[in-house]
């Protein structure tokens, strides 16, 4: 398939144009396409085509992980947890996606749990600012002020500008 852009009603709209290409290759770009819906918060659209994308590749564990992005935003966390779930177990070794489980179940006021994503995030990339903020948000939600403050600080120090950002949206 290949894609071309149009506009439609200020929305660009994909015009699909068939050529031989993997299910793999198809499923991947169709992620691409609804990244960029997402981008624009045209989270409907967007996961409609994170759902092509997972019926075209059940195995394409950035479509699940995206496709819980969007459930997440519309309120459906335990779906969101089932599709980040799903993702996990096609890719354990995927960062952003354990951070963004981490972030629904905090959501969910699941604190301990987590962590425990936040902790695997981190695991894999220690250098995960994000990861250690939302880490110390959840450490002082659990009264953990000590451990807080460690993650906070670690996050400031390796991303000071995202620390800064993070800080003044949760304030």
């Amino acid at each position: 398939m290949i894609f071309h852009w149009f506009k439609k009603n200020q929305l660009e709209v994909p015009i699909v144009k068939y050529k031989k290409m993997s299910r793999k290759e198809a499923s991947e770009d169709l992620v691409k396409l609804g990244e960029d819906l997402a981008n624009d918060r045209h989270h409907d659209k967007a996961l409609a085509y994170f759902n092509k994308a997972i019926e075209i590749n059940p195995k394409n564990d950035f479509a699940w992980g995206d496709r819980g992005l969007m459930l997440d935003k519309q309120g459906r966390k335990n779906e969101a947890l089932e599709s980040f779930s799903r993702a996990l177990e096609i890719n354990s070794s995927n960062s952003i996606t354990w951070h963004n489980k981490g972030l629904t179940l905090m959501k969910l006021g699941k604190l301990s749990e987590s962590i425990e994503c936040f902790d695997k995030a981190i695991e894999i990339d220690a250098k995960y600012a994000k990861a250690w903020y939302n880490r110390g948000r959840a450490m002082s939600m659990l009264g953990k002020i000590n451990e807080s403050q460690i993650s906070f600080d670690t996050s400031k120090k390796l991303d000071p500008l995202l620390y800064t950002k993070l800080k003044k949206m949760k304030s």
